[in-house]
């Protein structure tokens, strides 16, 4: 995917850290066909992070949505099968997203 290329490269770019893709192409009830997931180290920087992966995504007129604020610990950006998630590394140990992808396990 030259998106997903893309993407991760201005995450890298944007000195995102600990960058992981997980794909979810073959989950049941997926909602995308790959998932990334990124830290920022401050919500100034998720916001710039997030900025340039939005812009980026409506250059390519794949008509982002974005969800959520910097301040709040967790950006959502979604675009054509990609789900890109921003977070505070605090909010990101809490939740666990790669846990609950990679296992397939639900929350109760």
């Amino acid at each position: 995917m030259p998106i997903l290329s893309d993407v991760a490269k201005i995450l890298e770019d944007r000195k995102a850290i600990n960058i992981i893709t997980v794909d979810t192409r073959n989950y049941q009830n997926r909602l995308s066909d790959v998932c990334v997931i990124a830290s920022g180290t401050s919500s100034r920087h998720m916001q710039s992070v997030a900025d340039y992966v939005y812009r980026y995504l409506k250059k390519a007129k794949l008509n982002p949505y974005i969800e959520g604020k910097s301040e709040s610990g967790w950006v959502l950006i979604e675009a054509s099968g990609i789900e890109i998630h921003l977070f505070k590394p605090e909010l990101r140990e809490y939740y666990d997203l790669e846990e609950l992808l990679t296992s397939g396990k639900r929350p109760i």
